[in-house]
């Protein structure tokens, strides 16, 4: 017993020598003195130009550390900052060592600045203090640890700011008013993580404020990383997306060594409630899964959207803005998305359900199935954006929807109602939306039932154009009107649709007092028409034209529709009107009095010829 006694009181004396020893180094030795030297050391070295404006200060025992204040390094060959710092601490506990640990007390950097750099020919502005890649390392044997482990009390990063340009790609995208708290950080020991910053970008837009916090445990020997407990807040704007918030809420698994990661996430984003599992495998070229669910979504609240039923208008100061969606050509993406309630555009559905594949490029989002304005869709879209001009494949059906809200949603144009089937299958090519209209090529078509046209009331018009049939000459024109209507029993057509233009000629509208058909064409890439619809008096009923209609019976009258879809005009051609009823009215006529009056065949002679047709036409014409 008394040699462990003597053992430890030696000990102790050699700690206390020690102690005294590195007091008196830490009281005697100022490291200032050698600022010149480390700064001509570091240009001879590097080209950089090290400014150490701040005092160096350096503690010895219980830990061996250092305090520098106001440091900042160049890019190299040049005076302009690199990275600046106003403060930095560290300092590394001494015993530890003996054991093959580095415990490193609270990290405190306060005041950084660093600004990153790519060129165009890829290289970084922090290549040179990397130094030459080391030559691969022989494998460990099996079962062998770590040869050093790090142990670090926390990291304390106060009001740090780091950009990052790309000069290939013109952009840059910065990182503001960075916080950082941890606690303990070492492998297999889980520790809180507290990070705030704000991030600013050009290509996209970028304006986010953002904050998050999670439970990190780390293992280098075995590359993983997993975050416990992750809670991320973040608004602002990002592209065309404006006054984002969004909650998220979860987990995720990062395994290096397999190049995998999984996630399970939960949040809130402005008024939408989503659930996400996402999982990603190969890191150079990732392959994403997901899975996500959302209760509802208007993508309007975002998206600066043009106004309905016009042309998209062009830049003030170009023409109109090209879309890129080279982005997708590294796409690779398996998964399905469920929107509960979605608006795009204005257009509404609900029950959305999409299943999504991507890969080199091309995008296929098949099938998409929604209950869509009372009645059902079923619709499968493929972006192909391999090529330099992106093409585009549409298929659409709509089963027993309700035509009228839908068209004014989507057009703001209320000219039509009815209940029915409407199927199209088209493809396009472009970079911007109105390359996507004049380029548009395929078919559709339409078959509605118990609806109207509106803006016009082509018997009411018949009629009120009755009293001057015997004057009139040549076509009317009248604007649409947004009460009159007329309403039809069925309504059928088919389009062929070659270069951004729809042309038709079975049009088949059916009602009680008219049988409607016609034939034209409408210009989708300038958003007009220009459409010949002939419209015959078929019966009448009482209140919707009686006598005046009934003695129109069979008379086509022509109706031109022309103009801006939004507001198109119809001209009426009751000149052509009035020498049908003057022609149906002589017929009549004739039958009339060449019936009654008509000899018979199998007598073979005249037996009445005070009804012969000379006499006939006298009476018709009054002579």
């Amino acid at each position: 017993m008394k040699i462990l006694k003597y053992a430890l009181l030696a000990v102790a004396g050699l700690v206390i020598v020690a102690g005294a020893i590195l007091a008196y180094i830490a009281a005697t030795f100022d490291p200032n003195q050698y600022k010149p030297r480390i700064v001509q050391e570091v240009k001879e070295r590097t080209q950089r130009t090290l400014r150490l404006e701040g005092d160096i200060g350096l503690s010895f025992w219980p830990s061996i550390g250092a305090k520098i204040g106001k440091v900042s390094l160049s890019e190299r060959g040049s005076e302009t900052e690199f990275a600046a710092v106003e403060e930095l601490r560290v300092s590394l506990k001494l015993l530890p060592l003996l054991s093959r640990q580095a415990v490193v007390d609270t990290v405190r950097v306060r005041g950084l600045r660093a600004n990153l750099v790519k060129a165009r020919d890829g290289r970084l502005n922090v290549d040179d203090l990397a130094g030459a890649p080391a030559a691969k390392a022989a494998p460990a044997p099996k079962g062998a640890g770590p040869d050093f482990n790090v142990d670090v009390a926390g990291l304390d990063l106060e009001n740090a700011t780091v950009a990052y340009t790309d000069e290939a790609a013109g952009t840059k995208v910065t990182l503001s008013k960075v916080n950082l708290k941890t606690s303990r950080i070492a492998p297999g020991v889980p520790g809180r993580v507290d990070l705030s910053f704000n991030v600013q970008g050009d290509k996209p837009k970028l304006d986010l404020q953002a904050a998050l916090k999670t439970r990190l445990t780390f293992n280098p020997g075995q590359r993983s990383v997993a975050l416990e407990d992750l809670a991320l807040e973040a608004k602002g704007a990002a592209a065309d997306l404006k006054n984002l918030a969004f909650k998220v809420t979860g987990g995720a698994t990062i395994d290096g060594a397999k190049e995998r990661a999984q996630a399970q996430l939960a949040g809130k984003f402005a008024d939408s409630s989503f659930k996400a599992r996402l999982g990603v495998e190969g890191f150079a070229a990732p392959a994403i899964h997901f899975d996500v669910e959302v209760d509802q979504l208007d993508v309007d609240r975002y998206l600066a959207r043009a106004p309905a039923g016009g042309k998209q208008k062009p830049a003030a100061d170009g023409p109109e803005q090209r879309f890129d969606l080279s982005g997708l050509r590294a796409l690779r993406a398996d998964g399905a998305l469920k929107i509960g309630a979605l608006k795009a555009n204005n257009v509404k559905g609900t029950n959305v359900q999409l299943a999504v594949k991507a890969n080199g490029g091309r995008v296929a989002l098949d099938p998409v199935t929604a209950d869509f304005y009372q009645g059902k869709l079923a619709s499968a879209i493929t972006i192909n954006a391999a090529p330099a001009t992106p093409t585009f494949a549409v298929r659409h059906r709509f089963n027993g929807i309700s035509i009228g809200p839908l068209v004014k949603d989507l057009a703001d144009s209320d000219i039509i109602e009815g209940k029915g089937d409407v199927a199209a299958d088209v493809t396009s090519q472009g970079n911007t939306v109105n390359a996507l209209k004049k380029a548009l090529n395929g078919a559709a078509s339409l078959k509605l039932a118990d609806g109207a046209l509106k803006g016009i009331d082509i018997a009411g018009s018949i009629r009120s154009a009755k009293a001057r049939l015997g004057t009139l000459r040549g076509e009317q024109t009248q604007a649409a009107d947004s009460k009159a209507r007329t309403d039809f029993s069925e309504f059928t057509a088919t389009f062929r649709i070659a270069n951004g233009v729809a042309r038709n000629n079975d049009l088949d509208i059916k009602s009680p007092l008219l049988r409607v058909g016609g034939e034209g064409e409408i210009n989708i890439g300038e958003d007009s028409l220009n459409y010949l619809v002939k419209a015959s008096i078929v019966g009448t009923s009482k209140g919707q034209g009686g006598r005046e209609l009934e003695e129109l019976r069979g008379v086509t009258v022509p109706v031109r529709i022309s103009g801006p879809l939004a507001a198109p005009s119809y001209k009426l051609d009751f000149g052509r009107a009035a020498t049908e009823t003057a022609k149906q009215r002589l017929t009549d006529e004739l039958q009339k009095r060449l019936g009654g009056g008509a000899a018979k065949e199998d007598t073979g002679k005249d037996t009445a010829k005070s009804g012969s047709t000379r006499d006939a036409l006298r009476g018709i014409f009054g002579r």
